[in-house]
């Protein structure tokens, strides 16, 4: 049983195991803990699933995953601050250049390229699977960093100056600091009684792999159907893209049961045939869509950080990024906290942190629910709008650089030190 106790019941400072414990060891944790290793703080990261295998046994002849997320610069440079990037495989690392968007109900098209904000490329389609190898590696390699897998919190216990917890193995753990990366069904979040803003898309989205006839040409693409977004996110192979198809629950689950044949039928129609012919690589999959926005980052000595405090829809690509955002200004406020000889989960700490994040996360959220809104009426002056802004913003370079540079990270929000370029 979780409990709270906000009083000292000592005098003087307790031992600790460890300076942080990180529950959940997916990509954000992982980033979450090297980040803190490189502060010379002392981690746990206690993930309830086996480790994944080391990315240099996942390249060359191995299947494209059709997990994958769209890495900005921003989310890049930390990456490479943290010296993970560098182990991605360089034949597994896609960069696109374009990103071509329009509307299936009339012919308002915008279309980004990278020279637009005199950069080379937009960002990266990564498999996630590619980037939590690469992430794992650099913490197994940590002095400072403990992976303890296949274990689960079974109960915790905060008081004035620590966190007490006990995993299912029976192992008790004290750390200064708790953190859930938990994604959104995050269990410390709600024994915490951190309240959340919920929406329920009522969508799902088909995720899946295909070849196609024409080469994507290093360009992302994102039709807006009368159901929802289709986008085909270009990987390594030029004839071969990620699906992303957001749409109701029942057309959902008919595209799940359709043959092969039928559903690249489908997929060709609804793109219009814009890479002509497709076929299946892979077996199609299935993620119910939802949103969340947390009332509070933290409570006491836990905080809570990526998707266990913010989700959005997946329409830009943006969710891993934001989580790598809190990554690198939560070890900003930790390193701002050592130089003044404060605890890192000092109040003073954690109100510095949720400023830094809470605001531009629902900023963020609140965009991409405004485009989804306006792309899912179908209602003629709906669909008059948003194409006559879609024909009058696209020649205008100088109106499409500012959103160019806020999809790459690059503006909108001050970047913290880890996700600028480093000398080092």
């Amino acid at each position: 049983m979780t409990t709270f106790n906000t009083k000292s019941t000592a005098n003087t400072e307790p031992a600790f195991n460890y300076d942080l414990v990180i529950s959940g060891g997916g990509m954000v944790g992982l980033a979450l803990a090297i980040a803190a290793a490189k502060l010379d703080l002392t981690v746990a990261v206690i993930e309830k699933n086996t480790a994944i295998e080391p990315s240099r046994e996942l390249n060359g002849p191995t299947p494209y995953n059709s997990r994958v997320s769209a890495i900005n610069h921003s989310s890049e440079q930390l990456l490479k601050n943290l010296k993970v990037w560098q182990q991605i495989p360089h034949d597994r690392l896609s960069a696109y250049q374009q990103m071509h968007v329009w509307d299936r109900l009339g012919e308002g098209a915008l279309t980004f390229h990278a020279s637009d904000a005199h950069q080379t490329h937009l960002g990266h389609i990564i498999e996630n699977q590619q980037l939590l190898s690469a992430l794992t590696e650099i913490a197994q390699q940590h002095r400072l960093i403990s992976l303890k897998y296949t274990t689960s919190i079974e109960s915790w216990h905060q008081d004035a100056q620590q966190v007490r917890l006990t995993t299912d193995s029976g192992e008790t753990l004290t750390c200064r600091q708790l953190i859930a990366c938990e994604g959104k069904q995050s269990v410390l979040r709600e024994q915490a009684g951190i309240a959340s803003w919920r929406w329920n898309y009522h969508h799902s989205a088909v995720v899946c792999t295909v070849r196609h006839q024409q080469a994507h040409q290093q360009c992302a693409r994102q039709v807006f159907l009368e159901s929802g977004p289709l986008a085909f996110l270009p990987l390594p192979d030029e004839h071969q893209s990620a699906i992303v198809w957001s749409t109701q629950p029942d057309q959902a689950d008919a595209l799940l049961a359709m043959s092969d044949e039928q559903f690249c039928q489908q997929l060709e129609y609804s793109f219009e045939t814009q890479l002509g012919k497709v076929e299946a690589v892979s077996k199609r999959q299935l993620q119910p869509l939802s949103a969340q926005q947390a009332q509070l980052y933290f409570n006491n000595r836990l905080v809570i950080v990526g998707d266990s405090a913010h989700a959005i829809h997946p329409l830009a690509g943006l969710g891993v990024n934001l989580g790598f955002l809190d990554v690198a200004a939560l070890a900003e406020q930790w390193q701002w906290a050592k130089g003044k000889s404060i605890d890192i989960a000092d109040r003073r700490v954690m109100r510095r942190f949720q400023r830094q994040r809470q605001s531009h996360n629902l900023a963020v959220a609140g965009l991409m629910e405004t485009i989804k809104r306006l792309f899912s009426n179908d209602s003629t002056a709906a669909v008059i709008l948003r194409n006559r802004v879609l024909k009058r913003l696209n020649p205008l370079s100088t109106l499409k650089r500012p959103l160019i540079e806020g999809a790459m990270g690059l503006t909108g929000v001050t970047l913290p030190p880890l996700c600028q370029p480093n000398d080092e």
